[in-house]
């Protein structure tokens, strides 16, 4: 079966390299349903995949997508795309987004009803995965 390198982004984690079957049992196992979607909100040859009805599930929220002004609940990931299919993500895009997805991220509804996304920043990055610092970050969107 063939291959490919995506980045999986579940939710209170950091992102990861992760190589899986090109296969439809093998992203729905990923992403834990039944269904999926993928989505192309930016420039970049790049496709989210997410679970089709993540919205109206149960799962923990992940990352909000200000390109597309929604949050993505449960896992996602990040392939390439050629022609006419997914494809393996390439290093300079995995990289970018991986740096873009670092912080993990949680959501609380504010009194006025905005969405408030926190980001938690422990110090560690893609390049130098060992420090340890600890701080917040909050970002109140509309």
């Amino acid at each position: 079966m063939k291959k490919m390198r995506v980045l999986m982004v579940e939710p209170g984690k950091h992102p990861y390299e992760l190589e899986m079957e090109h296969s439809l049992a093998a992203m729905y196992a990923a992403l834990e349903c039944e269904t999926i979607t993928a989505t192309y909100p930016w420039e970049d040859a790049v496709g989210l995949v997410t679970d089709d009805e993540g919205l109206f599930t149960d799962k923990l929220p992940n990352r909000y997508i200000p390109e597309l002004q929604q949050f993505i609940k449960g896992n996602f990931f990040l392939c390439g795309l050629s022609e006419d299919d997914f494809a393996s993500l390439p290093e300079e895009l995995m990289e970018k987004y991986k740096k873009r997805f670092w912080q993990p991220e949680t959501f609380l509804r504010t009194a006025g009803g905005n969405l408030a996304v926190i980001r938690f920043d422990d110090g560690s990055s893609p390049e130098d995965e060992k420090s340890q610092k600890t701080a917040g970050e909050t970002q109140v969107l509309l």
